[in-house]
């Protein structure tokens, strides 16, 4: 008796196996299809030092994707690591845009290369916390471009020089800045951009009735810097993330926003 229980068993057992066997193709395809499970971290990114004096440990490098694509000028050189806060604030930025106003993506530069350090070209994008990310933009009949490289524009929105086809595309690029601004995890210090396309923005987001909170932070870390207007591009930095200090260093500003007590003046 025991022996033709367990003879049934392996029976029951082999038909079993069978059936999976012959499943139909197209459950076959779905598990084939199934996306893949969310790439673990398994350590943080580390930013050492100041953004004109540092390092980058475990960078985490920005990948292309339906909402972002690196900028084809920039993109051999594999320049593309951060700190892992900076490159999840790019991601979370282009699927907002996407998402109030869709058809187009983020296009970005620069960040810093795998270990950080000395950048060709750049007096910052030292230690992962510096992104160069260019406009959005439109050809003449408003349809998103994605240009080869980064577009100059005057304060009228008009393409300069050989881009005099393109116009700066204001309500994109303004809801790039407000989830810029309003991100609750990495906290953005600089907004780099000419005054004149900052005053085209600000006059955007108040026709778009944005949160005056919003507004005030992009009108307080937008800003033209003295040696390079930033006519073609924003360049964004984020503060130090709390786990990563004292390694990590800011320096002033420290909005009301930055994570944690603001290191004492020359520590």
């Amino acid at each position: 008796m025991r022996r033709a229980a367990t003879f049934a068993v392996l029976l029951a057992l082999a038909a079993a196996l069978a059936s999976v066997a012959s499943a139909s193709p197209s459950l076959r395809e779905e598990a084939a299809e199934a996306p893949p499970r969310p790439r673990v971290r398994r350590a943080r990114s580390r930013s050492v030092g100041y953004p004109w004096a540092g390092r980058l440990e475990r960078g985490v490098r920005l990948e292309e994707s339906r909402h972002l694509r690196l900028v084809p000028e920039y993109a051999a050189r594999g320049r593309h690591f951060g700190a892992w806060q900076l490159v999840q604030l790019l991601e979370r930025a282009a699927l907002r845009v996407h998402q109030r106003v869709p058809g187009a993506r983020l296009s970005v530069g620069e960040l810093s290369g795998e270990r950080g350090g000395h950048v060709d070209g750049h007096r910052s994008h030292q230690n992962g916390r510096d992104v160069d990310v260019g406009f959005y933009m439109t050809d003449a009949r408003g349809r998103p471009h994605d240009a080869f490289a980064f577009a100059e524009f005057g304060a009228d929105g008009v393409g300069l020089g050989p881009n005099r086809g393109l116009r700066f595309d204001d309500a994109r690029n303004w809801e790039l800045v407000a989830r810029l601004v309003a991100d609750g995890d990495a906290r953005v210090q600089h907004v780099f951009v000419s005054n004149a396309l900052r005053a085209r923005l600000l006059r955007e987001g108040r026709a778009r009735r944005a949160p005056a909170s919003v507004l005030d932070r992009a009108a307080r870390v937008m800003s033209q810097p003295r040696h390079h207007p930033h006519r073609n591009h924003f360049h964004v930095r984020v503060y130090c993330a709390p786990h990563e200090r004292p390694a990590c260093r800011d320096r002033a500003p420290f909005h009301e926003w930055y994570p944690g007590r603001p290191p004492l003046e020359g520590s």
